[in-house]
């Protein structure tokens, strides 16, 4: 079959290369005008992920994420009041980001493309672009939009993510930046400070290039805080620009405001170990973390995927190893599509829904262990 995916993130390009080896013909339409760098910070990546590119590529574990031996929270002067073993993989939206784009054919991804809207005709769906591009016509197309999803909108209209009552500041820096003595605790162990209303964790995770070399590598910071004052959340996510902002400002929108407060409140509520990482940070960005969960996956010969579909809470360090997943599953449930396509992706839809249902679930209960968000 044809397949129209929208959005190359790695949710859409997930689908594209599962789908890709299972047969079909598939372009992946992306809104921005080139390839996606330093667009995020650090990920979880979860046993799914790594089967999933090991069985389609060549990057395995120790290519990809850089080791963690504890988690180890400390106490606002910086002593360890706790230390756990520790195993998770942790790597960088780049690093997963380049490799799956890697393993796609480079006619695959087609930039500046933003879909403006789509129609159901017979047995197909038209798409057509908001930047002049001739429409396309696919046998299916995926949406994998991302959190705000435009396409999720045009689908279910009543559809709408709400406010989960915390925001995160989030930053990465290089670890070459830092003495090596103010660093040593934070060396692959994952480091959080807990407070009233508050959580920060930090970890290392691949050099943008994808180095994995001591000293290359960058740390990925977040400092999950409450709030729920109307003003101060629109300030925030108001950018440099001016602008008010959706759900996030990404690295290098953040206004001048915006990083005052950020920098004054590192240094009167963390242990300076952690405050370090947060005055030299470059390109801090923010995100206001949000629940959204589409009403069902699928609409027709339309299917959501990733961020589009649902937003997992990032407590879960599930979002990466959900994406493949979907990706999976999907190409499996088209592997044989049969005559009534609609039927297929609605069931797919159904025991997908299911299966995330206990992260929905987790994610929340969370969030209100560690006193962030409403109750």
């Amino acid at each position: 079959m044809k397949i129209a995916i929208a959005g190359g993130s790695i949710a859409g390009l997930a689908c594209a290369l599962t789908l890709t080896c299972t047969g079909h013909d598939v372009h992946v339409y992306e809104r921005a005008t080139a390839p996606l760098r330093g667009r995020g910070g650090g990920v979880v990546v979860l046993r799914q992920m790594l089967r999933f590119l090991e069985q389609h590529g060549h990057r395995v574990r120790a290519m990809l994420s850089v080791p963690t031996h504890h988690r180890r929270w400390i106490d606002r002067n910086g002593n360890v009041i706790r230390e756990d073993p520790e195993l998770l993989p942790f790597s960088s939206w780049d690093a997963v980001y380049r490799s799956l784009c890697s393993m796609l054919p480079p006619t695959a991804i087609l930039y500046g493309h933003t879909v403006e809207s789509v129609a159901e005709v017979a047995d197909s769906v038209d798409i057509r672009f908001a930047d002049g591009a001739a429409p396309v016509r696919a046998d299916i197309l995926i949406a994998a939009d991302g959190t705000g999803s435009r396409l999720r909108s045009m689908l279910f209209p009543d559809s709408a993510s709400s406010y989960a009552g915390y925001i995160a500041w989030r930053g990465v820096v290089d670890e070459s930046t830092f003495n090596r003595a103010d660093i040593a605790d934070l060396v692959e162990n994952m480091t959080l400070f807990h407070a009233a209303g508050e959580l920060f964790m930090t970890f290392l995770i691949p050099a943008l290039d994808g180095s994995l070399e001591p000293g290359t590598r960058r740390f990925n910071w977040l400092w999950y805080r409450n709030e729920t004052h109307a003003a101060s959340i629109g300030a925030f996510l108001t950018g440099r620009d001016g602008l008010r902002h959706h759900a996030s400002v990404a690295p290098g929108e953040l206004s001048e405001r915006s990083l005052a407060h950020l920098h004054q409140a590192a240094l009167e509520r963390l242990p300076r170990t952690l405050s370090q990482l947060v005055a030299a940070t470059g390109a801090p960005f923010l995100q206001a973390i949000s629940d959204a969960l589409s009403p069902s996956f699928a609409k027709g010969r339309i299917a959501l995927v990733g961020d589009a579909a649902c937003t997992l809470r990032p407590h879960t360090g599930s979002g990466t190893s959900k994406a493949a997943d979907d990706a999976v599953s999907l190409a499996q449930a088209l592997a044989e599509p049969g005559p009534d396509v609609a039927r297929i992706l609605a069931e797919w839809a159904t025991v997908r829904r299911a299966a995330v249902e206990p992260l929905l679930l987790k994610g929340p209960r969370l969030a209100q262990s560690f006193g962030l968000g409403s109750p």
